[in-house]
């Protein structure tokens, strides 16, 4: 249903944002 397609798609942008925060480093000021 929507409701497994959603959480499809919100498992996938999570993955992809840990994936930039990981390329990523972050510079403390």
């Amino acid at each position: 249903g929507n409701r497994t397609k959603a959480a499809e798609l919100l498992g996938i942008s999570r993955r992809t944002l840990q994936r930039k925060l990981r390329d990523v480093p972050l510079i403390d000021p």
